[in-house]
């Protein structure tokens, strides 16, 4: 019998578009399967089995059938109805950060793994020869985290595919298509909501308390500015912007600045409660 392989794939079906589309039509109650089926432009068998199992491992919809939203769901329903242009770096910020919180949720570790690669690389044509070295970087990073052979691993280009789908949906932009041809660079801003809740993660990775001050030194900065894939040199003005958003001064739950000796350091007095 052949040994089972582990696998990191991320799959190509479930897009924004077609997220938005189905949190729309259940937070709406249409239920009907051809329905939803049609208004994501696939075949009702791809959507209950490739879509439907992707968003129950992200707690996006329930495991019922016909399913429903969860609380998560319900969430990036209101998301989708009140800041749409916020909801792919919503689904970004949970696929990144699920592998910490269920390490068995392993397609998450893939992706985390591939955005902290292409952002090391700053800025990177979406080359096939590119895609490959994702590949191949990826699979030797995983078989040192999993102790596995290579050989041993899925991951493939088209999970690759997979990943660039949601980086796609990010706002402001990280991959720019100009003809055939996609490039990828860091951001130099993202949106208050998704800066606090990525400092939120930081907490409760480090198991800090909330309104103790966490201090940027070179690790943490790196992996707050990963999760967010934004540029080290923007991150004052998007602490500045969810400052004025979320002031701490001013009754909020969010603060930042600078310690004589310590450096930067961020701090959230309560867990933020945003959509």
């Amino acid at each position: 019998m052949a040994k089972k392989k582990l696998t990191l794939h991320l799959q190509q079906n479930t897009t924004l578009a077609r997220v938005a589309g189905i949190v729309d039509c259940l937070n709406g109650q249409e239920t009907d399967i051809e329905v939803i089926a049609d208004i994501c432009n696939l075949k009702a068998s791809v959507l209950q089995k490739n879509v439907f199992p992707f968003l129950r491992n992200l707690s996006i919809i329930d495991k019922k059938n016909p399913p429903g939203l969860t609380q998560l769901g319900k969430v990036a329903a209101n998301i989708q109805e009140s800041n749409p242009a916020l909801l792919g770096d919503f689904l970004h910020w949970i696929i990144y950060k699920l592998h910490l919180e269920q390490p068995e949720k392993r397609f998450s570790w893939a992706y985390a793994t591939v955005v902290q690669k292409l952002w090391a690389r700053k800025e990177v044509v979406l080359s096939t020869t590119e895609k490959k070295s994702l590949v191949t970087e990826t699979i030797e990073a995983a078989g040192q985290q999993y102790q596995l052979p290579g050989s041993e691993i899925a991951f493939s280009d088209s999970s690759v595919t997979g990943i660039l789908n949601w980086l796609r949906s990010l706002s402001p932009a990280v991959i720019d298509t100009e003809g055939k041809s996609e490039t990828f660079s860091r951001r130099y801003f993202c949106a208050a909501p998704i800066l606090v809740k990525a400092v939120e993660t930081l907490y409760q990775q480090r198991q800090r308390t909330y309104g103790v001050k966490i201090f940027l030194r070179e690790e943490t900065q790196d992996a707050l500015c990963q999760m967010l894939v934004l540029d080290p040199s923007g991150l004052d003005g998007t602490l500045d912007n969810a400052k004025r958003t979320y002031d701490y001064d001013q009754g909020g739950f969010f603060d930042w600045g600078y310690e004589g000796g310590y450096g930067q350091w961020v701090m959230l007095a309560e867990s933020p409660e945003l959509f």
